[in-house]
């Protein structure tokens, strides 16, 4: 998050990517599918240069995939100011929500078995005047993280 993004006086206390576990799933699914392109390659009665450059193909294809979900990783993050929680994403184009510290009526954490085994969780957040609850999904650390919101929020009342 950028400078410029912030209101005056504003201060950035906690900022994070959604957990890198998010992408285990698409790393192991391009890998495979490049491990049973390359074995199909390998089989098909091809001319010895053609069978190199489509199988180089594969692999140049796999990595462009792999990019675009490290850049859709990379575009998920959560900002805790002093004075809201900000949520952007977005790629080429950028969506961003913020909800005000003074009102977030109710904070709620979720682990499952997987998120307590390897540090992540979900996090809805209900404010005044919203319909329905903000999910900060897949958050690392997400205690940590619901103490940081609810300081503020204590701060904020002071």
């Amino acid at each position: 998050m950028n400078a410029r993004d912030l209101l005056p006086g504003e201060r950035i206390l906690a900022s994070s990517l959604r957990h890198c576990v998010v992408l285990l799933r698409p790393i192991a699914t391009t890998a495979i599918a490049v491990a049973i392109a390359l074995v199909i390659l390998a089989f098909l009665p091809l001319a010895g240069e053609l069978r190199l450059f489509l199988m180089l193909g594969a692999i140049l294809a796999a990595i462009g995939v792999l990019n675009l979900y490290y850049w859709g990783w990379r575009a998920h993050e959560y900002v805790l100011t002093d004075q809201r929680v900000i949520l952007n994403e977005g790629i080429l184009s950028r969506f961003s929500k913020s909800i005000a510290i003074d009102r977030i009526q109710d904070l709620t954490t979720f682990q499952g078995l997987w998120g307590r085994t390897w540090g992540f969780g979900d996090i809805a957040l209900e404010s005044a005047g919203r319909e329905g609850a903000e999910l900060l999904s897949t958050v690392p650390h997400p205690q940590q993280l619901r103490n940081a919101i609810f300081a503020q929020m204590e701060a904020r009342r002071r």
